[in-house]
């Protein structure tokens, strides 16, 4: 998730016509250098891949997603839904291919998430209908696929990370289901991986504030969704199931794991944080591991979070 707000966007008496031309050119700014970082980057072979599958037939790119797991796969192997970030406001499923890659590679089917995003299509409470959605497309189609249905396993990053916890959280709550006008999630998920996240809502700066401007409804602090995305809040967060944390001091939004660590250990929440001093090499910033899966300090990071979800696979 990028909070490198522009003033102007911050500023209540901006004109709307100016804000979105600001937004866009920074979205812009970000989609070209992450694309250079994609660039040549080379993928890992014999990965099986079916891409932009419409878990909702309208035609929206935000609604398609892809799947890839090794090929010649013979047996049942798990399953990772991975949930890509971009601040709520940029990002599509390409952007994490490689790092999807990677994870096929260790033997696991892995369903790619597009998800519409906030500014130019809906607001976060539409993303995060849309995971729900795309997780019980999943369940209605997973028995097309060699997936262990007893190994499950979800992992978002940076805002893909606060609609991956949304998402666990409805899984669990009739009471959410209606704030959030979703239905229930059937799919049994075992544990779940936050790459550089959680989003505290409630922070009160301006860049948080312009964000909260951008991906919520004018009067948000007074809708009922909006109280109940601030995690410390939310009573439901008691039944998550096992979760894996990750950041760095290199993270310039580290302050967001460690903050969503506390919120863990209040509702008593099973986890497991691994944190990242510098790089040995190269800088790991902010979703270090899923833009540079190959740097040593990624492959460490896959190896754990992966032995995290082989060890609570039967918990619940």
């Amino acid at each position: 998730m990028r909070l490198f707000i522009l003033d102007a966007c911050s500023k209540g008496g901006t004109a709307m016509g100016i804000k979105k031309l600001l937004v866009n050119r920074m979205l812009k700014s970000w989609e070209e250098r992450d694309n250079k970082i994609l660039t040549g980057q080379l993928l890992p072979d014999r990965i099986e891949e079916k891409i932009d599958i419409p878990y909702i037939q309208d035609g929206h790119r935000g609604h398609l997603l892809d799947v890839y797991y090794p090929k010649d796969t013979k047996e049942k192997i798990p399953v990772i839904i991975d949930i890509h970030g971009g601040g709520f406001l940029y990002g599509y499923k390409e952007m994490n291919k490689l790092y999807c890659y990677h994870l096929s590679k260790r033997g696991f089917i892995v369903f790619n998430l597009n998800y519409r995003l906030a500014f130019s299509d809906t607001k976060v409470p539409g993303q995060i209908q849309d995971v729900v959605s795309a997780i019980n497309w999943i369940n209605n189609h997973i028995d097309s696929y060699p997936a262990d249905k007893a190994r499950i396993f979800i992992t978002g990053e940076s805002a893909g990370g606060v609609l991956t916890i949304m998402a666990m959280l409805i899984s669990k709550s009739q009471r959410l289901q209606k704030i959030f006008n979703t239905e229930a999630i059937n799919l049994d998920i075992k544990a779940a991986a936050i790459i550089c996240g959680m989003m505290q809502f409630d922070e009160p700066t301006i860049p948080y504030w312009g964000m909260r401007s951008m991906c919520f409804d004018k009067e948000y602090k007074k809708q009922e969704y909006y109280q109940n995305m601030i995690f410390s809040n939310i009573l439901e967060m008691k039944e998550l199931p096992p979760i894996f944390l990750s950041t760095s001091d290199e993270d310039e939004l580290r302050k967001m794991t460690l903050n969503f660590e506390n919120t863990l250990k209040k509702y008593g929440v099973t986890y497991k944080l691994k944190y990242f001093e510098k790089g040995k090499n190269k800088k790991i910033g902010h979703m270090f591991s899923i833009l540079h899966p190959e740097y040593e300090e990624s492959v460490e990071l896959i190896d754990e979070m992966l032995d995290f979800f082989d060890k609570y696979v039967f918990l619940k």
